[in-house]
C-alpha cells in the first residue's frame, strides 16, 4: 500500500511541477488519503489541497488549488483555483473558478469551469446548463449541449453540438452533428472529407472552413516501427529478468532522487560526454556517457509502460493479478495514445521520459539496497 502510494506521489509531483511550475512547494499543500473522501458542505479549506483515493466528494469549499488523484470525483462544491488531476470518473455540478486540466475517462459537467477546460477521456458531456470558459479536449464521444463561452477545439471520433461557442469551433472527428439550438460566434472548422450534419435552426456566426490534417507518412512510419520495437526490447527484458522489473519499481529511493536522475540524464550526460571527449584523456568514458545517453533516450519510456499499464487496469480491474506482459502492452498503448493529446501530451511525454530515465538511472547506480520486490499486479 505504501509503495502504490508513493508511485502516486511521483505521478502527482511531475504533474505540479509541469504544470504550476513547482510552486507552491509541496510542503506548502494539505493532504488527505483514503478510500472514501469527503469534504462536507459548509465545511472551508483555505489553501491548496492534494487528495488521493478512490471515491472524494467535494460539497464544500476549496479556497485554493486542487490536486487530485483518484477512481471517481464528485465535485458539487466550489474551487476557488485550478483543478488538476487523474481520474477514471468526474462529475462537476458545482463550481470550478480557475483551470481545469487532467486525465478523465467520463467526464460530466453539470455545474461551471469559469477557466480552461484541457482534457482527455472517452467520453464528455457537458449539460444544458453548464458553463465553461474555453475547451480543449480529446475524447471519443463528445457531447455539448451547455455554453462555452470562449473558442472551442474537440478532437475524437463523434462530436455532437446543440449548445453555444462563444468564439471559433475546430473539430477533429468522424462524425459532427450540429443540432438546431447551436450557436456558434465565430468560425466553423472541421477536416476536409467530413460532411457535417448541420440542423436547420443552427445558428454559426463566422465561416465554414475545412483543413487539411497535415502528416508525414515517412515519419510517422518510422515512429511506428520505433515504437514497436521498444515494445519488443521491452518484452524481450521483460520475461528474462522479470526479478529486475520487479526490484526497479520497488526500489526503496526518494522520489526527488528519482526526478533529479531523470532531469541530470537530460542536461549533464550530454555535456560531460562532450567534456570528456574534448579533454582526451576521458575520451573512453566520454564514449561510454554518451552511449547510455542514447539508451536512456531510446528505452527510458520502458518502465513507465508498465507504471502506465498497473494504473489504467488498476481503473478497472480490482480484484486478481494480471501478468506483467500484459501490463506492459496495455501502457505501452495507452501512454502513446495520451501523448498525441495537444499541449496535455508533451507534458505527459515530457514528465514520462524524466520519470523511467530516473527509475533506470536509480536502479543501476544507486548503491542502496533494493526493497522487497512488489508483485506487479494492477
Amino acid at each position: 500500500m505504501m509503495k502504490n502510494v508513493f508511485w502516486k506521489k511521483i505521478l502527482v509531483w511531475l504533474i505540479l511541477v509541469l504544470f504550476f511550475g513547482g510552486e507552491p512547494a509541496m510542503a506548502a499543500w494539505q493532504t488527505l488519503t483514503g478510500s472514501e473522501v469527503f469534504i462536507r458542505e459548509g465545511e472551508v479549506i483555505a489553501g491548496d489541497l492534494w487528495i488521493m483515493g478512490n471515491g472524494v466528494k467535494i460539497a464544500g469549499e476549496i479556497k485554493g488549488d486542487l490536486l487530485i488523484f483518484a477512481d471517481e470525483l464528485d465535485l458539487s462544491g466550489r474551487v476557488d483555483g485550478d483543478v488538476l488531476g487523474v481520474t477514471g470518473r468526474t462529475l462537476i455540478s458545482g463550481e470550478v473558478v480557475g483551470n481545469f486540466r487532467g486525465l478523465s475517462a467520463f467526464t460530466q459537467i453539470e455545474g461551471v469551469v469559469a477557466g480552461n477546460f484541457s482534457a482527455a477521456g472517452t467520453q464528455l458531456v457537458l449539460g444544458p446548463q453548464s458553463e465553461v470558459g474555453s475547451l480543449l479536449s480529446w475524447y471519443t464521444t463528445t457531447r455539448l449541449l451547455g455554453e462555452i463561452t470562449g473558442p472551442a477545439l474537440a478532437k475524437g471520433n463523434i462530436f455532437n453540438l446543440n449548445g453555444k461557442i462563444g468564439g471559433d469551433l475546430q473539430v477533429g472527428a468522424k462524425q459532427i452533428n450540429i443540432g438546431e439550438n447551436t450557436e456558434i460566434t465565430g468560425d466553423f472548422t472541421y477536416p476536409v472529407g467530413v460532411n457535417p450534419v448541420v440542423m436547420p435552426g443552427a445558428k454559426i456566426g463566422g465561416e465554414r472552413r475545412t483543413t487539411v490534417l497535415k502528416t508525414a507518412p515517412a515519419l510517422t512510419g518510422m515512429q511506428g516501427i520505433w515504437f514497436l520495437g521498444s515494445l519488443l526490447m521491452g518484452l524481450v527484458w521483460l520475461l528474462l529478468f522479470p526479478r529486475r522489473w520487479s526490484e526497479l519499481l520497488s526500489t526503496r529511493i526518494s522520489w526527488h532522487r528519482i526526478i533529479g536522475f531523470g532531469l541530470g540524464s537530460f542536461f549533464l550526460l550530454p555535456v560531460m560526454s562532450i567534456i570528456a571527449i574534448l579533454t582526451m584523456v576521458g575520451l573512453p568514458l566520454g564514449i561510454g556517457l554518451f552511449l547510455l545517453f542514447l539508451i536512456l533516450m531510446a528505452f527510458g519510456e520502458l518502465p513507465v509502460y508498465l507504471l502506465a499499464g498497473r494504473w489504467f487496469c488498476g481503473l478497472f480491474h480490482k480484484k486478481g493479478r494480471l501478468h506483467p506482459v500484459f501490463l506492459f502492452l496495455i501502457g505501452g498503448f495507452v501512454f502513446t495514445f495520451l501523448k498525441l493529446i495537444p499541449v496535455i501530451g508533451f507534458y505527459l511525454a515530457l514528465g514520462g521520459r524524466i520519470l523511467g530515465n530516473g527509475l533506470l538511472l536509480a536502479y543501476l547506480f544507486w548503491r542502496e539496497k533494493p526493497g522487497k520486490a512488489m508483485p506487479l499486479q494492477a
